[in-house]
């Protein structure tokens, strides 16, 4: 399917849709996406979907156009939303920050799914040849499907002492590996993601050539103005994203299940009891505050960009703006889903279902360090007018 416009990507969701729901039990047994719904992606288009024009993807990675696909997925099947959106925001990185002949490596069969960690398990060395690189990375979803994979690596110099970067940090580079050079570890034992395949891997002294790196905070090739905002601004849409996506699903399995739960003491269905409305009342009102103003929020910076300005040196309050808003709209639905999974009563528990599959999920979700509710401090800080220990969020 040719993707060439937000509808086209939402077309070829709701084509993914069925066959992500049909086999999301499966993703959950073996922890990972299953063939069936990688396939059905790449038949669809969507591994492009985020990717530059220039590496042959379809350039949808504006703020609102990451929300809205991921959002839709999220609400399909978690395990594809999470495939969907590292491995299809990894190419979008990749094919934005490679220089030319590492993209034509890369890219040389056009876009496919490419993990990353963004966490620096490692450390690379700069010899003649490229940089050496050793170490183990956690966490890398879609890695047992990635036609490649993107590594943050410390860089050392000749002493063996980590290189000053930006920010008080040690320099970062990004390395971009073959498959066939990394060693998967299967250790992706979890309580909620499991169908995401986030298992680590290891690299003992792989030799990356240069133009498959890149600063992990450096500058986008030109790939257009859509990429003209600091990296974790930009990289934060789908976070938001995942947790509206899902707590809009539980909102209306919830709407059909209260009505048929009839029981004790008074066997009326449970949608008629007065506590569970106001509930659900209360719960819809935040999920719906939750993914209108993380729309408007969105739709007012791809506004600037489009408008022309470059927001690449975007000002602390403006980058504390958009990720204390993706970190809110991800707590408040996850609080949404907890109010929920009360009322869907005892049986909702069990294996399979997807009530009890959502509320694992999402709350493993605001786990991630990109959404732990330490991050509001930082906002806070700016807000007050104290400098910022790590000015890069």
């Amino acid at each position: 399917m040719a993707i060439a416009s937000l509808e086209d990507a939402l077309k070829a969701v709701a084509e993914v849709a069925p066959v992500a729901r049909e086999y999301c039990q499966k993703a959950e047994d073996r922890r990972g996406l299953p063939v069936e719904v990688v396939d059905a992606i790449e038949g669809a288009g969507l591994w492009r979907a985020f990717a530059p024009t220039e590496v042959g993807g379809a350039n949808l990675v504006a703020l609102g156009e990451q929300f809205e696909i991921v959002r839709a997925m999220a609400y399909e099947d978690t395990s594809a939303a999470w495939g969907l959106f590292i491995c299809g925001v990894g190419a979008a990185l990749v094919g934005a920050k490679l220089p030319a002949q590492g993209r034509e490596e890369v890219f040389a069969n056009g876009v496919v799914p490419m993990a990353g960690v963004f966490n620096p398990g490692g450390s690379a060395q700069l010899t003649a040849d490229g940089l050496v690189v050793n170490g183990k990375w956690p966490f890398a979803s879609g890695i047992g499907y990635a036609g490649w994979a993107m590594a943050n690596a410390i860089v050392l110099d000749e002493s063996g002492a980590p290189r000053p970067g930006i920010g008080g940090l040690p320099e970062i580079r990004s390395v971009v590996v073959a498959i066939d050079d990394l060693t998967i570890i299967d250790d992706w034992h979890v309580a909620g993601l499991r169908g995401t395949g986030s298992m680590s891997f290891t690299m003992d002294g792989v030799t990356v050539p240069e133009h498959r790196t890149f600063p992990f905070f450096g500058p986008t090739t030109d790939a257009g103005h859509k990429y003209r905002l600091p990296l974790v601004s930009l990289i934060g849409p789908p976070f938001a994203a995942m947790a509206v996506g899902l707590a809009d699903r539980l909102v209306d399995e919830l709407l059909a299940l209260l009505p048929t739960r009839v029981g004790p003491p008074t066997f009326q269905p449970a949608s008629a009891d007065p506590v569970n409305q106001s509930t659900v009342g209360r719960a819809m009102a935040a999920v719906h505050g939750a993914r209108e103003s993380t729309r408007a929020i969105f739709a007012r910076y791809d506004a600037r960009l489009a408008a022309g300005e470059d927001l690449t040196a975007l000002p602390l309050d403006g980058r504390a703006e958009l990720h204390r808003h993706i970190v809110w709209a991800a707590a408040t639905c996850r609080d949404a889903v907890n109010e929920l999974f009360l009322l869907a009563g005892a049986s909702s528990i069990y294996e399979p279902g997807v009530i009890q599959r959502i509320w694992r999920d999402i709350n493993v979700l605001n786990q991630h360090v990109y959404l732990r509710l330490t991050n509001f401090e930082n906002a806070g800080k700016v807000a007050l007018g104290f400098d910022v220990a790590t000015p890069l969020f």
